[in-house]
């Protein structure tokens, strides 16, 4: 059974990824009041968090983790996701989220269009390695 629950700074340490998640990259979301976010599990396993860093009044970044039990279901975390990020628009008054994402990352770049986000454009050399990243943001329907 799949259940939805407020998004604890703990969760991050726990969720298992098969992709490096370096400890520094974790401790970004400790102590931070302006994180809002969820974490899915199915029964005691992380499926997936995600949320966002509210920047300023209607602004936020937007950010997702992936576990690697997450991909064994992945539309059913993709409309959690989407529902996930159409709730924190709705109770923090949000008119955009924006998120990077790795312009090499096809299906995340796919993802993020089917949750809604739209291009704004390449970010030469942004990544932590000098890689490219794609600028998206998803706009409040009011």
């Amino acid at each position: 059974m799949y259940n939805l629950v407020p998004f604890d700074e703990e969760h991050i340490h726990f969720i298992e990824t098969d992709y490096e998640f370096p400890p520094e990259a974790r401790a970004m979301f400790n102590n931070h009041d302006a994180i809002k976010g969820y974490s899915l599990f199915k029964d005691e396993l992380i499926m997936a968090a995600a949320g966002v860093h509210i920047l300023w009044g209607g602004v936020a970044e937007g950010w997702i983790v992936m576990s690697k039990h997450g991909y064994n279901t992945p539309k059913t975390v993709a409309r959690y996701t989407d529902r996930l990020f159409g709730g924190i628009m709705a109770d923090n008054e949000l008119w955009r989220i924006q998120a990077s994402v790795s312009a090499s990352d096809t299906k995340a770049l796919r993802f993020a269009s089917w949750l809604g986000f739209e291009d704004e454009g390449l970010m030469k050399k942004y990544g932590p390695d000098g890689s490219d990243y794609r600028r998206v943001a998803r706009f409040a329907l009011c």
